[in-house]
């Protein structure tokens, strides 16, 4: 087999103003000299195209034909912008469609993808994943000959992804890495940072971060009684995450109420969450 011919799978991290502490957002390419793809595409800005450009040349890749949107978020969806001139098919979960319209222009033609949905690209059988949790429609795409997962942000490579407003679900989040470890994996590709090789190991400290996180925010309550999410989040990591992300943090922490509340465990007088 002519070297170009062998499957890639092809992490180009393109610098971004992601959330602390990555300054870079994936971009997968997937394929050989005869096909590929392209998993999230970026910032609308000029390195998503310089660095995407170089990698598909560095790697005798063919241009790609269609665009994968794991989710609708400006450092994932609006890079699309940049790529026009591929005329690639862009696709996203339909929970998604309105944002990533938003996202990357009307004019753009897009499609959807569901669970369960098989794909073929120069051979590699690609499997979509509907993984709700940090959007409604987040999908993974999962390539069972490579026993890898391309997570989007549903993982990071360093700490833990935020769930929240507008449409983050905790448990449905949770839900989705406990059906990620069900999978044959050997490596996860991250939204954010380098490749995770220890991937059970990884999902097991993403779910017992929650978990403690819950219990922290119920041992909280039991001790003061009451309190709103602001004072609750500044309770939670006094003084350990950096300022630019408290409104993010704040966000998974209401995430985590609204998962109790839902539960019956905790309940709400505006302002603040009370055990039951």
């Amino acid at each position: 087999m002519n070297l170009s011919d062998s499957i890639h799978v092809i992490r180009v991290a393109i610098p971004t103003p992601t959330l602390w502490p990555h300054t870079s957002t994936n971009c997968y390419l997937i394929g050989n000299r005869h096909e590929s793809i392209l998993v999230d595409a970026g910032y609308d800005q000029d390195e998503t195209k310089n660095e995407l450009e170089k990698a598909i040349k560095n790697h005798s890749l063919a241009r790609p034909k269609a665009i994968i949107l794991t989710h609708y978020h400006r450092d994932h969806a609006p890079g699309v912008r940049q790529l026009t001139e591929w005329s690639a098919h862009v696709y996203c979960h339909t929970m998604e469609e309105e944002k990533i319209r938003e996202a990357i222009g009307p004019k753009m033609e897009l499609s959807f993808l569901k669970d369960g949905d098989l794909l073929n690209v120069a051979g590699l059988n690609v499997e979509i994943l509907h993984a709700p949790g940090h959007t409604k429609g987040h999908l993974n795409l999962y390539l069972p000959e490579l026993e890898l997962l391309l997570a989007g942000d549903n993982l990071v490579g360093e700490g833990t992804t935020w769930i929240g407003r507008p449409d983050g679900d905790m448990a449905a989040y949770m839900d989705s890495l406990r059906k990620a470890k069900q999978l044959k994996l050997s490596k996860v590709g991250p939204g954010h940072g380098e490749w995770i090789m220890q991937p059970y190991k990884h999902i097991d400290f993403v779910l017992d971060r929650r978990t403690s996180r819950e219990k922290q925010i119920m041992e909280l309550l039991k001790v003061h009684l009451q309190l709103d999410a602001d004072t609750l989040t500044k309770l939670i990591y006094d003084g350990k995450i950096h300022e630019s992300i408290f409104e993010v943090a704040k966000r998974t922490t209401e995430a985590h109420l609204e998962k109790l509340l839902i539960e019956g465990k905790v309940s709400f007088k505006e302002p603040v969450y009370l055990l039951r």
